[in-house]
C-alpha cells in the first residue's frame, strides 16, 4: 500500500510539474511520454470537445524534410511535427476589437512534435502570450487548458 501511495504522489507531482508549460524562447512547452498519433488524436478531440473546429494543419516536419537538401540541412530535427490552427469566435472578436492589428494572433496555433533525439516523447507548444494584455489572457488560458487536458490523458 505504501508503494502505491508513493507512486501516486510521484505521478501527481509529475503531472503538476507540466501543468503550466515551460517557457522556452518564444514558446510555452509541455511534453509527455506517448505516441505522436495518439497525442495528436487527443489534441483534436480536446479542441472539438470545446466546440472548436480545426481550420488547418501545417505539416511542418514534411515541409522541412522536403526542403532540407535545398538549404543544406545536415540532420533531421523532428520525426513528426504538425501545427494545428483553430479559432474561437468570441475571443477572436474581442481580440481584434481591442486592436485590429491583433489579427496576426488568429488563428491560434498548437504545435505538436517529436524530436529525433527523444523517441517516445511528444511535445506540445504554443506561442508565449503577451504579458499583461487582458484580451490575450483568455486565449492563452484556453490553449493551456487544451494542452493540459492532452498531457493529462
Amino acid at each position: 500500500m505504501q508503494r502505491v501511495l508513493i507512486f501516486l504522489l510521484a505521478l501527481c507531482a509529475a503531472a503538476t510539474s507540466q501543468a503550466d508549460g515551460e517557457p522556452n524562447g518564444p514558446a510555452l512547452v509541455w511534453s509527455k511520454t506517448a505516441s505522436f498519433a495518439e497525442t495528436r488524436d487527443t489534441l483534436n478531440q480536446a479542441i472539438a470537445a470545446r466546440g472548436l473546429v480545426v481550420s488547418y494543419v501545417s505539416h511542418a516536419a514534411t515541409m522541412l524534410d522536403r526542403t532540407a537538401e535545398a538549404v543544406g540541412a545536415t540532420r533531421r530535427i523532428y520525426d513528426e511535427a504538425e501545427i494545428v490552427l483553430f479559432c474561437k469566435s468570441d475571443l477572436s472578436y474581442r481580440l481584434v476589437e481591442s486592436n485590429p492589428h491583433n489579427i496576426v494572433l488568429c488563428p491560434y496555433s498548437v504545435a505538436i512534435y517529436t524530436l529525433t533525439t527523444e523517441p517516445g516523447r511528444v511535445y506540445l507548444s504554443i506561442p508565449r502570450p503577451y504579458a499583461g494584455d487582458p484580451v490575450v489572457e483568455p486565449i492563452a488560458a484556453l490553449l493551456a487548458e487544451i494542452i493540459e487536458e492532452v498531457v493529462a490523458w
